[in-house]
């Protein structure tokens, strides 16, 4: 069995939608373990909306959970862009799986995201020069690779330099380098990365298959939107009309979701049956805790689901969709189908759920439900 550490859970999500391109069985869990008859199991830890000591904690009981499973292997699946507690993780948990020494290839260059010259680049910009620069929980304020990472006692790799021990980033600026570092990891080696390093290292042992038909969405459908990037705020402000129901400052303090939302939320669904919850453009990030946001929209998103029996919902934004499903109960996934790479449409209990990246662009299916295209 190959087991996954995800930091968050789009990233746990991105792993499952390559697993099934090779068709693999393969199940997401947050909490209650399931092992048996899987090929893949991944663990979302959500360690990255945690602060540091609460992080490193969580990282290191999954660890210890995981050397009782016995894995055949082990992958860590950390943001692409290097966002959390990167480098104190891993440390953690090398010393926990007996390792030496990690592998670190954040990079998809697939998607646009390569290493080169020790700088990170998002199609062809500085990350520091991005909407990265920010993110409300981990602003990113340089593009070195190494300072990015905290700095201390990290080893670039370029193509060709021996993997030392300890922490290696290396650079990739093709598919093909991330090909060249999977040929790189041996058994005294943690692999950690983005989604291009993990397809790299299961080609070197199974074949690409052909995914069933594409499927339907169900209606009534929810589209939640946790994310701070600038492109998903516009298109739902631009082009959602009729179907946004936005959460104003004046409703986080609440504290249960407001009647009169509900009863408009529900018109919304009745005449269009779909709906996007989002928080007001007027809201001021700084002036609210990250975690108290997402558990303000986790809540009103269980209201919904609970009241108007949604049957699928789309959300934006990793750990917005781990406080949804924490909300909701729901801590094991059986990954269904990759829309597109990092968006993963799943099951969980009795709803279908969708999940993707802020930063990654909807399908064009769902485009066309919520009138986007």
């Amino acid at each position: 069995m190959i087991l996954v550490i995800a930091d968050d859970f789009t990233g746990a999500a991105e792993m499952a939608g390559i697993c099934l391109g090779y068709g693999l069985r393969v199940m997401i869990c947050t909490e209650d373990w399931i092992p048996a008859d899987t090929d893949v199991l991944i663990i979302s830890t959500d360690s990255r909306s945690m602060d540091r000591t609460a992080a490193l904690e969580r990282v290191s009981q999954v660890t210890r959970e995981a050397v009782k499973m016995q894995p055949g292997c082990v992958y860590k699946k950390i943001d692409s862009v290097l966002r959390g507690f990167v480098a104190d993780e891993l440390l953690v948990q090398l010393e926990l799986l007996g390792l030496h020494k990690a592998v670190i290839a954040p990079a998809n260059p697939s998607l646009g995201r390569i290493i080169s010259g020790g700088k990170y680049f998002i199609n062809g910009i500085e990350i520091a020069a991005s909407d990265f620069a920010k993110d409300p929980e981990f602003a990113i304020g340089s593009s070195d690779v190494k300072e990015m990472l905290g700095g201390a006692k990290i080893n670039l790799l370029q193509k060709g330099s021996p993997v030392v021990e300890g922490l290696n980033i290396a650079e990739s600026e093709t598919v093909a380098d991330a090909g060249y570092w999977a040929s790189q990891v041996d058994r005294d080696c943690l692999p950690a990365g983005s989604g291009d390093f993990f397809d790299a290292l299961l080609q070197r042992k199974y074949i690409k298959v052909n995914q069933q038909n594409q499927p339907a969405l169900h209606t009534p459908h929810l589209y939640v939107s946790g994310t701070s990037f600038t492109v998903s705020k516009n298109r739902i402000r631009e082009q959602g009309g009729a179907c946004v129901a936005y959460i104003a400052a004046g409703l986080i303090t609440g504290a249960l979701p407001d009647e009169d939302w509900l009863t408009k939320a529900g018109i919304v669904l009745q005449q269009y049956q779909r709906l996007i919850i989002a928080f007001d453009d007027s809201i001021d990030t700084r002036n609210f805790d990250a975690v108290v946001l997402r558990n303000k929209m986790a809540e009103y998103v269980k209201a919904v689901v609970d009241r108007f029996g949604i049957q699928e919902l789309l959300i934006e934004g990793g750990a917005t969709a781990a406080a949804v499903f924490q909300a909701l109960g729901a801590r094991c996934f059986e990954p269904l189908y990759e829309w597109e790479r990092g968006i993963v449409q799943m099951k969980t209990g009795h709803l279908t759920c969708i999940v993707k990246p802020g930063s990654y662009e909807l399908p064009p299916v769902v485009k066309e439900l919520y009138g986007m295209l």
